[in-house]
């Protein structure tokens, strides 16, 4: 609808405007004398008189020759836009008391008028001659007209001739008195300067503020009223006037970037972009084509004002279009801006519809009608734009305010950060002494026992008890770091749970005989209690669970002096709860609302006197929440505490449900997957490329009771399984001609349903996974720990465990002197393949050597070459030489160290 009425209001316009500047000028041929009163001083003489058209010829040089120059000249009805000539004739007679008068034409723009009056009454009268237009001088400021004298009640013939490269309106004159002429122009005057100061004033006003705030509304309004002061004052003769320069050529170029300066003003105030796009779009191309019309309006004032009236009227009416849509759309400024519209546009339409004949015609200056509403248009436009910074102040301020509040909210929240932060450094540096501590301590004792036996302290039949020591140390610094990696984990939220079927039973029990005989050994009492009934086997992380539990009952430990730690397992409303309850110091409420932070500890004497990183809690909890579980604390001092592992229960398809003691054992024993189902014996096959490494093992089964098959690739491997059958297959993944994932595919192609474990120093979870998914049973990680490796190879084969399976000192250790004397030899591979620039092999040389370095107990070179190795992996082109140094390097510390104890036995 609102589309509809525009539509129309440009059709009036556009159609008024064009019709009016096409019209016939209509002059009557009536050649009566015109009888010349003060009451029809507004009557137009071309109403009146006789319009001929021009000829080569002058004007009569008396009155005695006008009825002959009369015969001789034809009617012309029309003007074009393109200029000519014409010639007027008004026969009069002045009926009033008036004898000055002035020869006014109106509402019309012209190169040259010349009037010569005759006098009728005696044709020895020299005629009178007056010039007005835009080429000649004139004799009103502004204003086009003559002041003539005609005697009352003589009779005068008129003649006047109209001459110009233009015509744009209808021409229209009349005869004015003097006095009322006066007083006409000089109050027009007026309001035309007033106008015209109004847009200068603002323009340039507008302009300072863009040049302070840089905002380009303000620059286009500037430019917007710089064009129509330019424009109008064409119309108003200020250019030959006040400059002396006339050029009939600039007549339209400012009404030809008006459109321009207006679409880019209305853009910017309107925020057209972004509300309306599509019209912002329309609006441009309508400024692009209007502007493309202006050297074509300056070669052709005629052209120029067909332009000007065609893309003026549709700049009003998009305009006038856009700001009801803003309006509508709740942008408050918009208001102004469609009644800075409608003041241009209603004058514009009365004038056009006064010239089509549509209104009475009237004496009152049209140009000035329509430089009032562009003034009043720009005053409105000024009130659009100071209502819409208005509006940006009232939100700057309110931003302001709301911008103090965030500031001061985000202050606080900093000062509690920095003192959070601070506390966590606190905590950090605790934590760091006391890791200090931690691991110093039992370094001390491995170091101290590791220099004994070298330096030959420690005698021989101690040296079990020491590397024992050793051992039991090394567990517990790796424990620390277990804590550590896990609390990374944790806080990278990268820690990783693998549910799978678990004993509960078997996990309660593993505590037991882990941590039983040290709490019977420190004076306590132990117990666990059952509450009946109880799923024999749940859902859940067995490695996580036991840690948790772990953890839980140590710290119990570690707290409790006199009394006893208990452990209590039940089920309520589908969760599995294990409490771990002791009799130890206790704790305050203050304590235990920060028990569970990372490296918290209640009081700072706590770790000197008891130990421990403070990370076990938290680690735990954050077990607990990863199996959708929690732990919970409630404590007294001195009364002991009491923590409890609250889990979601789920259980298996298989699950039976215990009531008794007596039921436990019977669900004791897990079922193997169907390959493993058969009663295994000890017949084993081992693939391993390197010879120190399968030696090694070997011995290791073989120390286990098993016989024992060792090759070399997996080729042999194939071949071994088609020639005699195995209880267990262990394949190492990278080995030459055929590595381990591809003699396990063919493997399982010829049907071998033989337990396969894979042996490899890729201990990544998604290469794990990976190694199952190709059928694989389970992997064992290099370097080998003997103690697990000898678990999972009797878990899968019905032998008997025993305590001690390591190989006899002697035999190690001769084993061990052939692999260093085969350092040298890899060491040359190695150096070789790096200077060539062979990283494949290079690549596959320092992974064997990371697997074969832990087994022999060279752990430098191990962590060397495992550095090294991760490097590869990670980037083969821009590679860290100093990676390989080390490893070279090392390999020579251990081949220099042989010699030197080879000469020292010698």
């Amino acid at each position: 609808m609102l589309s509809k009425v525009v539509y129309s209001l440009w059709s009036v316009i556009f159609i008024g405007l064009l019709t009016t500047y096409t019209c016939e000028v209509r002059a009557t041929a009536n050649p009566d004398v015109f009888i010349y009163t003060e009451q029809q001083q507004d009557i137009n003489l071309f109403q009146v008189g006789t319009l001929l058209a021009a000829s080569n010829d002058g004007f009569p040089r008396s009155s005695s020759h006008i009825k002959s120059w009369l015969d001789n000249k034809r009617p012309q009805s029309t003007t074009t836009y393109f200029g000519g000539s014409y010639w007027l004739a008004v026969e009069l007679e002045n009926q009033t008391q008036l004898d000055e008068l002035v020869l006014f034409p109106y509402n019309t723009l012209v190169s040259r008028i010349e009037t010569r009056v005759y006098d009728m009454t005696d044709p020895t009268m020299i005629f009178a001659r007056y010039l007005t237009g835009g080429i000649e001088k004139n004799e009103f400021a502004f204003h086009y007209g003559n002041k003539i004298t005609l005697t009352p009640g003589k009779r005068y013939f008129m003649i006047t001739k109209y001459e110009s490269d233009y015509f744009y309106t209808p021409p229209k004159l009349v005869l004015k008195p003097y006095t009322d002429y006066f007083s006409q122009i000089t109050a027009e005057n007026m309001i035309m300067m007033l106008c015209f100061g109004v847009g200068i004033a603002l323009g340039l006003y507008n302009l300072l503020i863009y040049l302070g705030a840089r905002d380009v509304t303000h620059l286009y309004y500037a430019l917007f009223t710089a064009c129509w002061v330019f424009a109008w004052s064409q119309f108003f003769h200020i250019p030959d006037q006040i400059f002396g320069f006339y050029s009939p050529h600039l007549h339209w170029v400012g009404f030809v970037l008006i459109p321009l300066t207006n679409i880019l003003f209305f853009n910017s105030l309107l925020k057209l972009k972004e509300s309306f796009p599509r019209l912002s779009y329309a609006s441009f191309v309508l400024a692009t084509v209007s502007t493309a019309g202006v050297p074509f309006a300056v070669l052709w004032p005629g052209f120029g004002f067909i332009w000007a009236t065609i893309v003026t009227g549709a700049t009003l009416c998009l305009g006038l279009y856009i700001g009801i849509r803003s309006w509508m759309s709740g942008f408050k400024p918009a208001r102004f801006f469609v009644f800075a519209y409608l003041a241009m546009a209603i004058p514009n339409m009365v004038g056009n519809l006064t010239n089509l004949g549509v209104l009475p015609q009237i004496t009152i200056d049209l140009y000035l009608i329509g430089l009032i509403g562009t003034a009043l248009d720009a005053m409105l436009l000024a009130f659009a734009v100071a209502n819409k910074f208005s509006i940006l102040h009232d939100e700057n301020v309110e931003l302001t305010k709301n911008l103090e509040q965030k500031v001061q909210l985000r202050t606080q929240e900093l000062q509690h950060l920095a003192e959070e932060l601070r506390d966590a450094s606190e905590a950090k540096s605790r934590f760091l002494a006391n890791m200090s501590h931690e691991i110093r301590t039992p370094m001390t004792s491995i170091i101290g026992y590791a220099d004994g036996i070298i330096l030959g302290d420690i005698k021989p039949h101690e040296r079990n008890h020491g590397i024992r020591v050793i051992l039991q140390n090394s567990r517990h610094v790796l424990g620390l770091i277990n804590d550590i990696l896990d609390m990374s984990k944790i806080e990278a939220n990268r820690l990783e749970i693998d549910l799978v079927e678990t004993d509960l039973f078997a996990t309660i029990a593993n505590i037991e005989s882990l941590l039983g005989k040290q709490i019977r050994d420190k004076g306590l009492k132990f117990k666990v209690e059952y509450q009946f009934p109880l799923p024999d086997w749940i859902v859940s992380d067995p490695i996580r669970l036991r840690q948790i539990l772990l953890n839980l009952t140590a710290n119990a430990l570690k707290f409790t002096t006199v009394g006893h730690i208990q452990l209590v397992v039940s089920c309520s409303k589908e969760q599995l709860v294990i409490k771990v309850k002791d009799t130890g110091i206790g704790m305050t409420d203050a304590e235990q609302a920060d028990l569970f932070t990372p490296f918290y500890q209640a009081d700072s004497s706590i770790s000197r006197k008891y130990g421990g990183t403070g990370l076990g809690l938290n680690i735990s909890k954050s077990l607990a929440e990863k199996l959708d579980g929690d732990i919970t604390v409630h404590s007294h001092v001195g009364s002991g505490s009491e923590f409890s592992l609250n889990m979601a229960l789920y259980t298996p398809e298989r699950v039976r449900w215990i009531s008794s003691f007596e039921e436990i054992g019977e669900s004791t024993i897990k079922e193997l997957p169907s390959q493993c189902q058969r009663n295994l014996v000890g017949e084993v096959l081992i693939a391993e490329d390197h010879p120190e490494n399968r030696e090694l093992i070997k011995r290791i089964l073989e120390r286990m009771g098993l016989t024992v098959t060792a090759v070399e690739n997996g080729q042999d491997a194939v071949q071994a399984t088609l020639d005699h059958q195995f209880d267990l297959i262990l394949l190492d993944i990278q080995m030459p001609i055929m590595d381990g994932e591809q003699a396990i595919h063919i493997m399982q192609a010829t049907g071998i349903t033989t337990p396969i474990v894979a042996l490899t120093a890729n201990t990544m979870k998604h290469e794990i996974d990976r190694y199952l998914k190709q059928g694989f049973i389970d992997h064992i990680g290099k370097p080998i720990d003997r103690s697990e490796f000898s678990q999972k190879i009797a878990s899968y084969l019905d032998i008997e465990m025993h305590e001690e399976v390591n190989l006899p000192e002697h035999e190690f250790e001769a084993l061990k002197q052939v692999y260093i004397d085969g350092l040298k030899a890899q060491r040359m591979t190695l150096n070789k393949q790096y200077t060539q620039g062979d990283i494949d092999g290079f690549s596959q040389s320092v992974h064997m050597l990371k697997g074969t370095a832990g087994m022999f107990d060279c752990d430098t070179l191990y962590q060397h070459a495992l550095k090294l190795d991760k490097a590869l992996k990670a980037d083969r082109v821009i590679l860290d030489s100093e990676l390989v140094l080390n490893v070279l390097n090392e390999i020579d510390e251990i081949l220099h160290n042989s010699r030197s104890k080879e000469d020292f036995h010698g």
